[in-house]
C-alpha cells in the first residue's frame, strides 16, 4: 500500500466515502500546507510525522518528500483532535479521527467537491485552491466561511490563533454538551 492510500484509509475506511472523494483528497495532497501563524508550524510537523508512522506501521519506505501537504496536516490535526479530547471518547463510537477530518472539510465547504464534480476542470481546481489558500492565509471572511473551526461566539483575534486553539474553542462550543 502506498503512502497516499494509507493516509486515505486513516480518514476514509469506508469504501463509499473513499470512492467518492478520491479526486478531492488527491487535490489536498497536492497542495503544500503553509502558515501565517508561527505556531502552526507545529501542525506541519505533526503532518510530516505521519510519514514516519507510515514507515513504522507498514515497514515500507515512504516516498513522500518535501513540505507537509494540506491533506497530511488535516489528518494530523484530526488525530490531535481525537487524542487531545479523549475526555469525550465514547468506547461505543471508537476512534473518531474520521469524524473530525470530514467535519473540517465540511466546515471549509470542500465536501461539495465529490467525484461527481469534474475536479480536473480548471474552474473547480481554482475554487478548491481559493478555499485552501484563503484558509491558510487566514482570510476567513466575515462569517468564518474559510475557517476549519467556525465559532458562533466572538473570540478576540480568532484568526490569529493557532489551529489547535481554534479547534479547542470550536469543540467546546459545539460538542461539550454532547459529551458532558
Amino acid at each position: 500500500m502506498n503512502y497516499f492510500d494509507w493516509l486515505v484509509l486513516l480518514i476514509a475506511p469506508d469504501y463509499h466515502r473513499r470512492d467518492h472523494f478520491t479526486k478531492l483528497l488527491y487535490a489536498l495532497y497536492s497542495v503544500d500546507f503553509t502558515w501565517v501563524v508561527s505556531r502552526d508550524k507545529n501542525r506541519a510537523i505533526d503532518g510530516l510525522d505521519l510519514r514516519d508512522q507510515y514507515e513504522h506501521e507498514t515497514g515500507l519506505f515512504c516516498d513522500a518528500d518535501g513540505p507537509c501537504s494540506v491533506l497530511e496536516m488535516f489528518i494530523a490535526l484530526s488525530i490531535r483532535c481525537e487524542n487531545e479530547l479523549m475526555y469525550m471518547y465514547d468506547p461505543k463510537k471508537g476512534n473518531q479521527t474520521e469524524r473530525w477530518f470530514w467535519m473540517i472539510l465540511d466546515n471549509l465547504g470542500l465536501t461539495q467537491y465529490d467525484d461527481s464534480f469534474r475536479l480536473d476542470d480548471e474552474e473547480i481546481d481554482a475554487e478548491i485552491d481559493d478555499i485552501l489558500y484563503r484558509f491558510m492565509d487566514r482570510d476567513y471572511g466575515p462569517n468564518l466561511e474559510f475557517c476549519p473551526f467556525p465559532v458562533r461566539y466572538f473570540v478576540p483575534d480568532f484568526e490569529k490563533m493557532e489551529l489547535a486553539y481554534q479547534m479547542n474553542h470550536y469543540i467546546k462550543e459545539n460538542f461539550y454538551e454532547e459529551f458532558a
